[in-house]
C-alpha cells in the first residue's frame, strides 16, 4: 500500500510544460522541470522542423507547421536540445529550481514590493 501511495504522489505532482518553436528560437529557452513532467513542443514556424537531443537519445521527428510533440521527462533525459537543421538554435531543460528575482546580478530585477504597476483587482 505504501508503494502505491508513493507512486500516486509522484504522478499527481507531475507538471506539463510548453515550448514554442518560432522565428529561430525556443520559447522559453530554459525550462525548469523535474523527472515525471512532460514537455509539449509546438512548431509555430511556417516550415517543418525537427528537434533533437544533444546526445541524439530523443528526437521529435519532423514536425509540420502547428504540430506538437510530447516528451516525457526522466532523470536520464538529455537536458540540451536543438534544431536538427541548425545546432545554433538550442534550448535546455534544468532540474534546478527556477531563479527568482535578480537573475543577472545587477539587482534591477529584484521586487521589493514598492515598485512596479499597481494591481488592478
Amino acid at each position: 500500500m505504501t508503494a502505491l501511495s508513493l507512486s500516486f504522489a509522484q504522478v499527481a505532482s507531475a507538471n506539463d510544460y510548453s515550448i514554442l518553436v518560432e522565428e529561430g528560437a525556443f520559447y522559453p529557452e530554459i525550462t525548469y522541470l523535474a523527472p515525471g513532467d512532460t514537455v509539449t513542443f509546438t512548431n509555430n514556424n511556417n516550415y517543418s522542423i525537427e528537434i533533437i537531443a544533444s546526445d541524439a537519445t530523443w528526437t521529435t521527428g519532423s514536425l509540420a507547421t502547428s504540430m506538437d510533440y510530447v516528451l516525457s521527462i526522466s532523470a536520464e533525459t538529455a537536458l540540451a536540445f536543438g534544431l536538427a537543421s541548425d545546432a545554433e538554435i538550442a534550448g535546455t531543460f534544468s532540474f534546478d529550481l527556477a531563479p527568482l528575482g535578480d537573475v543577472d546580478g545587477d539587482d534591477n530585477d529584484a521586487f521589493d514590493g514598492t515598485d512596479g504597476p499597481e494591481s488592478s483587482n
